[in-house]
Parts: C-alpha cells; sequence; structure tokens
C-alpha cells in the first residue's frame, strides 16, 4: 500500500489481531467451519481496503448480525459488515461497497450543516443523491482499479431504485417527485462516468424533467468538487472546505428548485392522508358516510370511484392505509382537493403536518440507505453532543455561517481547472489507456523486439565482403584462402564498410472518429494505435498521431515525446465518436491536412495511415469538390513521396478498396490490433515495394 509508513502499517497489523480476537463467535456458530474461513478471509481483505481508502487506521471492521446489512456505529467507531453478503456477494462486489464506504469516510462531511435544514423533507436524499457521485468520483481518481468494480457493482445494484419506489407506494401510495428525481441525478452521473452523454429519461413527468434539466449542470459542479489524494492526505481542513463548498452549491443552486418538487409531493401526500383518513371514518363496504361536504362535490360515478378504491385498499391489509393515487381519475383527485382546501384551518394544517411527517420519514428512510454509511450526518452529531454536554443545545452552533471556511478564490480557481480537466478525463484519461495498454503489451514487446532485428540486420550488412584491401578481415574467408594456397597478395578477404543506408521514417496515423466507431469498433481500433504509438516511440520513429470528424484532432504531434499527458489525451478518441461533432466524416479534407503535415517532414521514408469505418460524410465546412476524397487520393499519391495505406475497420467496409490503392479492408475487430502490428513491420521492412 503506497503511502503507509512503517509505523501506520505497524498499527494496522495490531487491528488485524484485535480484529479477530473480537470476532463475535455467537455470530460466526451460524455457519459451517467452511463458511466461517471463507467469511474471515474475506473480512480481512475488506478491512485492509477500508484502513487504505478511509486512512482511518483505527477503525475495525466487525461482523454485523446475518442480514443486517453494512452499519458504522459512530460512537465506538467501528464497521460491521453483513456476514451474509460475504459469503453471497462477489469479491468485487464487496471490494466496491467498501472502497465506497471508505471514501465517505475520507471526504464526506455533513456535520456543518443547520440541524433545522437537514431534517427539511427532501433535503437529506438530495444532499445524498449527489454526495454517493462525489464519492466515487474521488476513489475512482485516486484509485483507479475502483472504477472496474465501481460499475459492476452499480450495475448489480440498479434495482435499488425499483426497491425505493415499492416502498415510496406501501408507505406513502404513490412515487414522489422527489425520490425520481434524485435517482435521476445518479443516472446522469453514471452516464457520465460510463462516457455517455446526459440524457434525462423521456418517461419522467414534465415538472421533474424541467428540474433536472435546470440543475444538472450545478449537480456536476457539486460532484466534481471533492479533493485530490494529495489535498485529502493534506489534512481535515481542506477536506472540509471541498465539502462545505459542494455543500453551497447544493443548497443554493439546486434546493430551491428541488424544494418546488418536495412541496408538491407534500400537497399530493396531503391527498393521500386525507383518503386515509376517510377510509377510518366512512368503513368498507358503505357507501354513504362520505363526509357531506365531499360528496355533494362528486358525482355519483366519483362516489363509487372513490368508495371502490377505499374499500379495496382496507381489504387488501385489512386496516386503513395509503391508496395509490394513480388509481383514482385526476378529476376525481382535483375535486378532493378542492374539498381539502374547504375544510376549517386546524383540519388543514393537521393533514399538513402528517404529510410533511410522513415525507420526511420516507425521506430520512431512503437517504440512510443511500448515505455513506462511515459519516456522521448533522442528527448524529447533536445527539454526540447531547450525550457530552447534557443541557447544552447543539443547533446554535450548526447556524453559524459558513463563509469564512469557503474555498478561497484561488482555490476556486484551482478546482475549476482541476474540474476542466477532469471534464476532458473522458479524453485525457490514463488509466484507460493504461488498462488497454496492459491487454495488448506482448503485441507491443513483439512488434518492437521484430523492428529491432529488421534495424540490426540491416546495420550488420553494412560490411562488404571480397576486397583486396579494407578496414576489417573475414577471418573465415582467409582461412580458407590458406587451405587453397591463395597468397595475401591475392587476398580477397577484406571487408569495406559502406556508408549507412537506414531509412528515415516518419509515420502518420490518421483515425475516423466518427459515430459509426462507437463500441467495440473504437476499443480494438484504440488497442492498435496503442501498440503503433509505443512501439514506434520506443523505437525513436517520428510519429504523428491525428484523429477526424468535422475537425482534425491531435493526440501527439511529430517531435513530441511520448509522454503521460500524450497517453492520457490519447483516451479521449473513446469519448471523441460520442460528441456532437461525431456526426460527419469529413475524410478528403482531413486527408488532405494530415499529407500537408507529413511534406514537412525532413524523412526519405512518409508513410500516411489511414483507420476508417465508413464512406464519407463531409460537414458542410468541408463538402466542395476540392475535399472530394477520390481527388485527394490521387493527388497525394501523385504529387508527394508519401506511401499511402487505407484500413478498412470491421466487415463491411470493402469500399475502402476504391478510395486507397494500397488497402486493407474488413478487418476483424478481434484481430485489429494484430493486424496493425503486422502492417507495420512490412512498412518498415519492405518499404521500397509499397
Amino acid at each position: 500500500m503506497e503511502g503507509l509508513s512503517s509505523l501506520q502499517f505497524q498499527e494496522a497489523a495490531r487491528n488485524f489481531n484485535a480484529l479477530k480476537e473480537t470476532l463475535d463467535n455467537e455470530i460466526l456458530r451460524q455457519f459451517s467451519p467452511k463458511e466461517q474461513a471463507t467469511i474471515r478471509e474475506r473480512q480481512q481483505v475488506l478491512s485492509s481496503l477500508a484502513y487504505f481508502i478511509g486512512k482511518d487506521f483505527k477503525i475495525p471492521v466487525e461482523l454485523n448480525k446475518p442480514c443486517e446489512g453494512w452499519h458504522w456505529d459512530f460512537e465506538k467507531n467501528v464497521i460491521r459488515i453483513d456476514p451474509k453478503d460475504l459469503l453471497e456477494k462477489s469479491m468485487d462486489y464487496l471490494r466496491f461497497v467498501i472502497s465506497h464506504e471508505g471514501g465517505h469516510r475520507r471526504i464526506s462531511r455533513t456535520d456543518f450543516i443547520p440541524l433545522e435544514q437537514w431534517n427539511e423533507p427532501g433535503f437529506a436524499f438530495m444532499m445524498n443523491a449527489i454526495e454517493d457521485p462525489r464519492d466515487n468520483n474521488f476513489v475512482v481518481e485516486s484509485y483507479p482499479k475502483f472504477r472496474e468494480q465501481m460499475m459492476l457493482a452499480y450495475e448489480e445494484d440498479l434495482d435499488f431504485e425499483a426497491k425505493a419506489k415499492t416502498a415510496a407506494g406501501k408507505k406513502l401510495g404513490r412515487q414522489p417527485r422527489f425520490l425520481q428525481a434524485g435517482f435521476e441525478y445518479i443516472k446522469q452521473w453514471y452516464r457520465e462516468a460510463t462516457d455517455q452523454e446526459f440524457k434525462i429519461d423521456e418517461k419522467l413527468p414534465e415538472d421533474i424533467r424541467h428540474t433536472v434539466e435546470k440543475t444538472l449542470t450545478a449537480a456536476q459542479d457539486s460532484w466534481w468538487r471533492y479533493p485530490s489524494r494529495k489535498e485529502a492526505d493534506s489534512g481535515e481542513a481542506v477536506i472540509t472546505r471541498y465539502a462545505k463548498s459542494s455543500y453551497k452549491v447544493n443548497r443554493d443552486k439546486i434546493w430551491p428548485e428541488f424544494k418546488k418538487l418536495v412541496e408538491e409531493d407534500i400537497k399530493d401526500q396531503e391527498l393521500a392522508e386525507a383518503l386515509k383518513d376517510l377510509q377510518k371514518t366512512s368503513g368498507a363496504g358503505d357507501k354513504n358516510e362520505l363526509p357531506e361536504p365531499l360528496k355533494d362535490k362528486l358525482t355519483p360515478e366519483q362516489r363509487k370511484e372513490l368508495v371502490d378504491a377505499l374499500n379495496k385498499s382496507i381489504e387488501a391489509i385489512n386496516k386503513p392505509g395509503f391508496i395509490d393515487l394513480s388509481t383514482l381519475s385526476q378529476e376525481l383527485q382535483d375535486k378532493i382537493k378542492e374539498h381539502i382546501e374547504s375544510l376549517p384551518p386546524e383540519e388543514k394544517q393537521k393533514l399538513q403536518e402528517q404529510a410533511k411527517a410522513a415525507i420526511a420519514a420516507f425521506d430520512k428512510e431512503i437517504a440512510d440507505q443511500l448515505q455513506g454509511k462511515l459519516v456522521k450526518n448533522p442528527e448524529q452529531k447533536a445527539e454526540s453532543k447531547k450525550v457530552e454536554k447534557p443541557g447544552k443545545p447543539s443547533e446554535k452552533k450548526e447556524e453559524e455561517p459558513i463563509a469564512p471556511q469557503e474555498l478561497s478564490p484561488e482555490e476556486l480557481k484551482s478546482l475549476n481547472e482541476f474540474k476542466e480537466t477532469l471534464e476532458k478525463a473522458k479524453k485525457k484519461d490514463r488509466t484507460i489507456y493504461e488498462q488497454k495498454r496492459r491487454e495488448v503489451l506482448p503485441i507491443i514487446d513483439a512488434l518492437e523486439n521484430d523492428l529491432r532485428e529488421i534495424f540490426t540486420a540491416r546495420r550488420a550488412n553494412q560490411w562488404k565482403r571480397g576486397f583486396r584491401t579494407g578496414k576489417r578481415i573475414d577471418l573465415k574467408k582467409r582461412i580458407q584462402e590458406k587451405a587453397k594456397k591463395v597468397s595475401a597478395a591475392d587476398s580477397r578477404a577484406w571487408q569495406r564498410r559502406e556508408l549507412p543506408q537506414e531509412k528515415d521514417y516518419a509515420i502518420t496515423i490518421l483515425n475516423d472518429l466518427s459515430g459509426s466507431m462507437r463500441g467495440q469498433k473504437i476499443q480494438e481500433d484504440f488497442k492498435g494505435k496503442i501498440v503503433i504509438s509505443e512501439v514506434l516511440n520506443r523505437l525513436s520513429i517520428k510519429t504523428e498521431i491525428l484523429g477526424f470528424n468535422d475537425r482534425l484532432h491531435e493526440y501527439q504531434k511529430f517531435n513530441e515525446p511520448m509522454s503521460n499527458e500524450v497517453r492520457e489525451h490519447m483516451g479521449g478518441m473513446l469519448q471523441e465518436v460520442n460528441s456532437a461533432r461525431a456526426q460527419w466524416t469529413d475524410d478528403g479534407w482531413a486527408l488532405e491536412e494530415a499529407s500537408r503535415r507529413l511534406g514537412k517532414q525532413a524523412a526519405t521514408e512518409k508513410i500516411l495511415i489511414v483507420l476508417s469505418d465508413g464512406q464519407p460524410e463531409p460537414s458542410p465546412s468541408h463538402n466542395g469538390q476540392e475535399y472530394n476524397l477520390t481527388t485527394i487520393v490521387e493527388k497525394i499519391i501523385k504529387e508527394t513521396n508519401q506511401k499511402l495505406i487505407g484500413l478498412g475497420i470491421g466487415p463491411g467496409t470493402e469500399h475502402v478498396r476504391s478510395y486507397y490503392p494500397n488497402s486493407l479492408a474488413n478487418i476483424s475487430l478481434k484481430e485489429m490490433a494484430d493486424k496493425l502490428a503486422t502492417l507495420i513491420k512490412e512498412i518498415i521492412a519492405n518499404s521500397d515495394t509499397l
């Protein structure tokens, strides 16, 4: 574990030993010896992750009671994990949960939020719906291996929303707006994390869609406001400043709009509470005990619809409960709301209080499930203070303004610059590059060795044999001559070294980044470019990597050394195919530009390789006849000394042959990296024959 001192390792080791001594034998007795061994082994692995990410080397990881989930006892500073999960869930899932929770422990801070605000219905859920993505962003950036586990676990946990909605139906009689909006933020973050454009669910009601659309940019800003790993290591003050900065965005830019949804939910809940009260007063099967003021507002059909719904709900659970409002016509709901508005003030106030209490209770239940389990919230802090200092209110301190500890202008500037960098993380993602590079590393190493052998063989052949005089004698030849009694004067065993004739190469890779390259095509194509760029740069061969759609994208320029920055930038190819620019394929214009740049290189061998999968689809900026692909190809072949090669990526790319005389079509995606490696090898070995 990098960055840990020997003392920290010793502390962690002592905690592991203490962990073994404090295992609850009563819990373990419920499992077989084999299951106990699995639980202990996985528990220890997860403990190390909790220590590593949470940076709390005094927090033990203990077993919770089976089926009681994961919990952090903030008073005792103990993580308790569900042993059933340790047996039934995959290790990737378990690593995700503990890493996610460790991330919360590391950067999530909410105890500075005024308790009064935290307890507003819907506020805690909104905070946690944005804090969860903020936590994941921190962990992914700081510990890249977390990405794969995170995606897997989120895919396995997509039913969490469905479970929450089911619970809402049972407890509230409908799906509250704020619940749907909160989960939509998480979905949009997930789309961003998986390199997709934001796309709000079209099935959402209009008011929810409007709220999410209006606040999504702020939510994105908030979940990018987290400390770097180095900053988090520097101390609590920086961590808290970032948390407060994120909170301020949520409070000032999201909550005012989000709160409107909550207020509408409370109005709907007043209706649900009124219907529940009607169940208590009307009685099952009795159609004549609806309140007279309400009965007078309803048509006979509406009375029957309402009484049937009341009876059906009572019969389902044998007691009054919430009615699914979606089963009632909108006209009937409006009539009941009119009735509620006409009630005496004290009755209306009672319904409002019941509605707020129901929404608040549901908000707390769902927020608690979503909230980081290793983070103390304002309510927990208040309870803690009551224990520490009985009789002294905790709320006053919670109302202190946060402005003095907000991020400074310099820090905000740095954060914005950092955010811009991370916005390009999809375009400049070293993690993605390294992951793909590892997959093709054997091909890279093999190609490098093959090319080095070619160059070595060429250098070896620079000594010519058969001369009467020279700089070096061929001993084998001279021994043979002596056996044949050839005199020294007549010997032809001398060698002369000729001037080096090694070719000087400049190679351009021009890559189609239009929308048709999405999916597996760009994934496999990217691996191929990694092979080319890594090998050519290792051999100091001048290389330029370009991409195109309606513009030219520079990933590595000639004479630019391969660096982490270049690798990160190349990762952007995977996202560029999803951009708005990707609807165009300006082949002719891009090819002419790439050829012009290559022509400026002082190299004896200039090679231009074009990778594409579709027909030209020029943008309005480059659709003139002067950019016709066939015309440009002919011009390059006739007027330059460049070797031009076209590659058709995937099936159905026979058209490449009609544009490029030197071409390969229908290259299998699975063979992409191998094919490119073979092509480069043939180019270096036999460029004279191209």
